[in-house]
């Protein structure tokens, strides 16, 4: 059958032919539960953050604000529906909201330079890595795919020393613009790969 050498997909006027093994070019992972538990990096992340909020913000710290973040997030999702898929910036208004509710004075760029030193913590997932996860995506790898993560998170693969040999590319919801619900982010993933979508 022509099906096991090329695969032809119609797009508006267009049509596309793929050839090649399988018709698949690239495989996208998902982070978080697919190639490390979740809660480790969190933790981690987490004490970095209270032991940053403690400097900057004592009086919030003192108050266990840090507790509220879940809440502000909701609200801020809420009020701006434009960065619900962005939780690094989620994070530093959540900060700023705290600082002025408990009287600290925090500058913008001190609360980002915050975040970011939350979410570098948060990327630091390569001993956490589930057994089979390297194999696995070296053998895909050595198959001539190429690999990927897209994630709604945070984690950015490229800050860890383990984990971002492992890809040939990220892309977070952060910098797609929106989560993996929408379109965004896998056809970012696809520019990303050099390849057509369906591929």
């Amino acid at each position: 059958s022509d099906l096991d050498n090329s695969s032809k997909v119609a797009q508006g006027d267009d049509i596309y032919e793929t050839k090649g093994t399988g018709y698949v070019r690239c495989v996208s992972f998902d982070l978080d539960e697919t190639c490390w538990p979740t809660k480790p990096p969190i933790v981690q992340a987490q004490q970095v953050l209270s032991s940053r909020m403690a400097v900057a913000m004592p009086k919030a710290y003192a108050a266990g604000a840090i507790s509220q973040m879940g809440a502000l997030f909701a609200e801020i999702r809420t009020e701006k529906p434009l960065v619900a898929h962005d939780l690094t910036e989620q994070r530093r208004l959540a900060l700023l909201r705290l600082a002025a509710m408990h009287g600290d004075t925090i500058s913008s760029e001190d609360a980002a330079g915050i975040v970011d030193e939350f979410v570098t913590s948060r990327s630091q997932t390569g001993a956490y890595l589930f057994p089979d996860v390297s194999a696995c995506i070296g053998s895909l790898r050595a198959a001539g795919l190429v690999v990927g993560a897209v994630t709604d998170g945070n984690a950015h693969v490229s800050r860890d020393q383990v984990v971002a040999p492992l890809f040939d590319f990220s892309i977070c919801a952060e910098e797609a613009g929106a989560t993996k619900e929408g379109l965004a982010p896998h056809l970012m993933a696809a520019a990303e790969a050099g390849c057509h979508p369906s591929q």
